[in-house]
């Protein structure tokens, strides 16, 4: 399961992924909580919105920094901060308080994103040049055995205390997991030449070398391209998803128990996707998953059955753990590691665009279309991805 030296290198990443999905116990019942306090499907997309303006502002300059001046110190604190902010979540249920916790909760996200992944990469590749894949579909298979209980002891604490002390359980789950952390090698890997020092120095002068390398890179631009996209989308059924199975008559306790299905399908999804790359391009399996997930989102809003619908649901979500991680890999592939930290920042800054974007989009379409339809648009939506896939993979050869 695991090649030559991948645990010595890796072990605090797996371990860290495993402890902080154990204690993502708000995911299932995000959007739903924050019902619960009297927010609306708006207010609730603008809380995201806040959140990746705030990312967009200072994801470049943090990923420089890391690239810069460390990605393990930059990793860290970030975390230990991200925790402190999600327990403050609980000391209010004012609109605008909890918009700019969650904005500063961005902030030292930007610290964390593309950081930990450039870090990790390097620590893959000193070795082994074919470790980046395994790394990326491990760390979603931890990440899936962390998912499968986070969502039934959230619905155990749900039933007998209450939502809100699933944001305390949170926090201190990202706490510990980010202890192990401290334990992972640093990565010394920046090669500067003596005539670029002061340019590297320079953030903003690293930043846009940076943003100049993915905009001539053909690939590395359509799959930013895909990246938007999906997260855009993404914004629209994360918000419809938890509230249309509920309207349906699914409780709240048995909404926990789809995503542990989900999260128990995904221990196997990224064994099985290794299987496949042996055989298939990462790209051409990118193409196909989006293209069943655009359908499958279509077909959730023609046939609104509560079993259907829970079906399309587990897929949907399933599939996300072959896209995700694939292409993670991809786009990893075509960055040189002196500016990875960066161009993931970069990434960051483009799922951030498609917040800000979509956020309010959501928001909108919800206050005037039906769940049924707003699915079906999502999957409208979503049939451009495969296409940027397609287009991609005839640029490799």
């Amino acid at each position: 399961m695991f090649k030559k030296d991948e645990l010595k290198n890796l072990w605090p990443f797996y371990t860290h992924s495993l402890i902080l999905n154990l204690s993502k116990v708000i995911m299932p019942f995000y959007v739903l909580y924050f019902f619960s306090i009297g927010f609306s499907f708006f207010q609730i997309a603008l809380i995201g919105t806040v959140r990746s303006v705030v990312s967009l502002i200072f994801e470049v300059p943090t990923g420089a920094i890391a690239d810069i001046y460390g990605r393990k110190t930059s990793v860290i604190m970030g975390y230990f901060l991200m925790s402190v902010s999600v327990a403050t979540v609980i000391l209010t249920k004012n609109f605008y308080v909890l918009a700019a916790i969650f904005g500063m909760n961005a902030l030292f996200e930007t610290l964390v994103s593309g950081a930990d992944d450039a870090w990790a990469v390097d620590l893959a590749e000193k070795d082994d040049g074919n470790l980046t894949d395994s790394y990326f579909l491990k760390k979603r298979t931890f990440r899936n055995i962390g998912m499968v209980i986070a969502p039934l002891v959230a619905g155990l604490v749900v039933k007998h205390y209450g939502m809100t002390n699933l944001w305390l359980i949170y926090g201190m789950g990202i706490f510990i997991a980010t202890l192990f952390l401290i334990f992972a090698k640093n990565t010394n890997h920046v090669e500067i030449k003596e005539n670029e020092i002061e340019d590297y120095k320079n953030v903003f002068t690293h930043s846009r070398k940076t943003w100049d390398f993915i905009r001539k890179h053909k690939i590395v631009s359509l799959l930013f391209v895909a990246i938007f996209i999906f997260f855009v989308v993404e914004e629209i059924t994360s918000l419809v998803w938890t509230p249309y199975l509920q309207s349906h008559g699914l409780p709240l306790p048995q909404i926990g128990y789809l995503f542990s299905l989900i999260a128990g399908l995904g221990i196997l999804t990224p064994l099985i996707t290794e299987r496949i790359l042996k055989n298939k391009s990462k790209l051409s399996i990118l193409t196909t998953t989006t293209l069943i997930y655009a359908v499958a989102l279509i077909l959730a809003g023609v046939y609104s059955r509560l079993l259907f619908i829970s079906i399309i649901f587990v897929i949907t979500y399933s599939l996300e753990e072959i896209i995700e991680p694939l292409e993670d890999s991809v786009v990893n592939k075509y960055l040189q590691s002196k500016i990875r930290a960066t161009a993931l920042s970069l990434k960051s800054v483009v799922t951030s665009m498609a917040s800000i974007v979509g956020g309010p989009l959501a928001g909108y379409i919800l206050g005037i279309l039906s769940a049924e339809k707003a699915l079906m648009l999502s999957g409208i939506l979503f049939m451009i991805i495969p296409l940027v896939y397609s287009l991609a993979g005839k640029r490799t050869f």
